[in-house]
């Protein structure tokens, strides 16, 4: 995306003053050098938060309490674009902002405000080609959100604590929400995914969360008419010994159905149906007295699994504690192999220092350590037979919870109307409370049984979902995100070997989904970044893999991704501790020695050689201590300013109350 910086501008607070302007070149290495305290380290922050950042990061005092507003000019395919931001006073940030655009802008000499934040931030998402993607920007997921102009500045912006950080490659990548964010759109910016395949993603997510709500709706229903199914059968049985449905029909041998269109046909029955006679009752009795065997049976066998389970949890607690007393005690000696060798190569004991101590002594000493290494070892493969078994015995206690739950139910069931006393059971009261109630369930039942018209969406859903499955095909994907890994990868490489690097020719890989670096060594192991120590290594790997995906975004079509990159202090591992000195201690700028002052140069000429790689233009902004003496004759560099000396910073002194 052609989007340069041409020109940053302050407007002090103090209106008898005009506007001060500090000037980029397009295309070209622009450099702004000076001493500590002069306001270098607030460029990054005040691009930032004229490009709509969340809160202003712009020094507190001197700076802000002497600027109205901050603003950049922009160079964007063959426009020009004034943004610029009131200074927040007291808040955290503002929303008030000023937006022009046009073929040629003059700098007004005050502002005001004529838009908002949040329109900028749309601007800019449609400057770089973003507006159009089909997706919900205002998702309550931010992490999952659509791609935003300002996830973009994670690749256009190395400030002074990111440059040669060990454990963050890329801007605002320390916070959770930037690096997840980052993460998620990275297969977009690479190019490897489409709008389109974007938006279907986003439509894959949302009807898999719908369906995923509608199937635990579905379960629930299911569960509950689980539990119907048990009543039923209770309801049936009684019904049988009241004599309203025939008693030889066998209630295990009927479907759920079939018992379900049985209830159904008790609704129109009334107690005159009802046929009270002995034999009947005495069957009901007899099914009462096996319900009654059955659920002792299953108590019993509840009671002996609890029993089993408590006294596992206690094996497998102690069991736990021994393994890691083992460990514990392996760990601390971890010394049986090691003694062994010591005793081989002298006759002193490696313990005591005792000399002439018999070997067979020693050699008991070593085999018992031996034995508790081996011991240790083994209790290891314990826990994983143990544990199965001890999940085996919490599944059967729930399985047996659930058989008395059911065998309870029927008796309570066949026992009559519930709280009715004995000698209302059979009387035509009782009967016509029995099928109330029947009536009463078998409606209830149909409610939780009408799940056809929720069974069918989640049918329209799964086909959805799997119809969209098939139009992102998520391996081509993987392939093109690999494929512009290994571009990335290998314009660093072109790369590194210019920069002050300890292994300059072990290839490299860019781990998107970690957001770092890995180094890989002839051994075959890979190294993390954060595993390779100096920060010369560091920021060398920072200048080239940040250059390195400049150039590719060169090579893309339409990259969203600005062209334009600012470095704060590149060469600061290269300077003494006294580059933080205090400027009230009127010490003078530290200087390098000779192969500091090569290390710092091969930083600047590696830029230029990206540059003249770069497919097309690309703008780089260097904040540095380092004067022109280091970079001043390398190809593509411009000066932008030098603040040294008196009255030589940021914000002139006559600014400052």
């Amino acid at each position: 995306m052609d989007f340069q910086i041409k020109k940053i501008i302050l407007w002090p607070k103090k209106q008898e003053y005009d506007f001060k302007e500090i000037e980029f070149k397009l295309n070209q290495i622009n450099i702004i050098t000076g001493a500590s305290r002069t306001g270098k380290s607030a460029i990054i922050p005040i691009i930032d938060y004229c490009l709509g950042s969340g809160s202003c990061s712009i020094p507190v005092k001197t700076i802000r309490n002497a600027c109205s507003w901050f603003g950049i000019l922009v160079s964007s395919n063959g426009k020009e674009i004034l943004l610029a931001r009131k200074e927040p006073g007291l808040q955290k940030s503002t929303d008030d902002m000023f937006l022009i655009e046009g073929k040629s802008i003059e700098i007004p000499s005050r502002v005001i405000k004529n838009t908002s934040r949040q329109s900028v931030k749309r601007f800019l998402d449609e400057t770089a080609k973003l507006s159009f993607l089909d997706i919900d920007a205002d998702t309550d997921n931010q992490f999952f959100a659509r791609p935003s102009f300002r996830d973009l500045m994670a690749f256009c912006f190395q400030p002074q604590n990111i440059v040669a950080n060990a454990n963050t490659l890329f801007y605002k990548a320390d916070t959770t929400e930037h690096r997840t964010k980052l993460i998620n759109i990275f297969p977009y910016i690479l190019g490897a995914v489409t709008p389109e395949i974007l938006a279907k993603r986003q439509q894959i997510n949302d009807i898999a969360r719908e369906l995923n709500r509608k199937q635990r709706d579905l379960q629930k229903l299911k569960d509950i008419s689980e539990k119907w199914k048990i009543e039923i059968n209770g309801w049936i049985s009684l019904a049988q010994e009241y004599g309203i449905i025939s008693s030889e029909l066998r209630i295990d041998d009927l479907s759920f159905d079939e018992q379900v269109d049985l209830l159904k046909e008790l609704i129109n029955k009334n107690s005159s149906d009802a046929v009270i006679d002995s034999e009947k009752i005495i069957n009901a009795s007899k099914e009462m007295i096996e319900l009654r065997k059955e659920e002792s049976s299953i108590a019993m066998e509840l009671s002996k699994a609890k029993s089993r389970y408590t006294e596992m949890s206690q094996l497998f607690d102690s069991m736990d504690t021994y393994r890691n007393s083992l460990s514990i005690q392996v760990e601390r000696l971890n010394i049986s192999k090691w003694l062994r060798s010591l005793g081989e190569q002298s006759s002193t004991c490696p313990i005591c220092g005792t000399t002439n101590v018999k070997n067979d002594v020693l050699e008991r000493l070593y085999n018992n350590l031996e034995k508790l290494e081996e011991e240790a070892g083994y209790t290891k493969t314990i826990p994983a037979a143990f544990e199965r078994e001890y999940e085996n015995v919490r599944k059967e206690i729930g399985i047996l919870s659930e058989r008395l739950s059911a065998v309870q139910k029927r008796i309570k069931i066949q026992s009559g109307i519930k709280n009715a006393s004995e000698n209302e059971k059979y009387t035509l009261d009782g009967i016509s409370r029995f099928l109330g109630k029947v009536q009463y369930a078998s409606e209830t039942f149909d409610l939780l049984g009408t799940d056809s018209a929720l069974i069918d969406e989640i049918n329209r859903l799964q086909k959805e979902l799997d119809d969209l499955k098939k139009q992102v095909d998520e391996n081509a994907i993987e392939k093109k995100i690999d494929t512009a890994i290994r571009t990335i990868s290998s314009n660093a490489m072109k790369l590194i070997p210019l920069l002050d690097l300890e292994r300059p020719n072990d290839p490299i890989k860019v781990d998107y989904k970690n957001l770092t670096v890995i180094v890989s060594s002839n051994d075959g192991r890979d190294d993390y970044l954060w595993e390779i120590g100096s920060g010369s290594n560091w920021l060398a790997y920072h200048v080239s893999v940040t250059l390195a995906f400049q150039m590719f975004f060169s090579n893309m079509t339409m990259s969203p991704v600005p062209n334009f990159i600012v470095y704060d202090q590149p060469s600061q591992v290269y300077f003494p501790q006294k580059l933080a000195a205090k400027e009230d201690d009127k010490e003078l700028d530290p200087t390098l020695n000779d192969e500091d002052r090569i290390a710092v140069e091969k930083i600047f000429k590696t830029m230029a050689s990206a540059i003249a790689m770069a497919n097309k233009p690309m703008q780089i902004i260097v904040l540095e201590h380092a004067d022109e003496s280091v970079w001043g004759k390398i190809e593509k560099v411009h000066k932008v300013c030098e603040w040294r000396g008196e009255n030589q910073k940021l914000i002139p002194e006559e600014w400052i109350d």
